[in-house]
């Protein structure tokens, strides 16, 4: 029976760059493209060319933002599907046990 030693198993090494979002210019790559897209679609389609200043103060912005949290569009997403209070009364439709998302929704425990 072989035993391996210390300096014969392997390691991989896990990069930080893969377990962040994409970014473009500070910002997450899906929200850069949408605001220079809309930003140039605005300021082309009615030639209000200083359109692109609001357009680059919204980029500037959304990079503060994701300068203090990287993952700041994905914890918005979750804080607008949350309710405002807590209604711990059942509602027509509603089935039961069903647990919020992220909370062991559809795990067999």
């Amino acid at each position: 029976m072989h035993v391996p030693t210390e300096a014969g198993r392997r390691s991989t090494p896990v990069y930080q760059s893969l377990l962040e979002p994409k970014m473009l210019a500070g910002v997450e790559d899906r929200l850069a493209i949408l605001n220079a897209t809309l930003g140039l679609a605005v300021a082309m389609g009615t030639g209000l060319w200083p359109w692109m200043f609001a357009t680059l103060a919204l980029h500037l912005a959304m990079a503060r933002a994701s300068r203090h949290d990287a993952w700041v569009r994905q914890v918005y997403i979750v804080h607008v599907g949350n309710a405002d209070r807590y209604d711990p009364w059942p509602r027509a439709g509603q089935r039961r046990g069903r647990r919020p998302h992220g909370f062991g929704r559809d795990l067999l425990c």
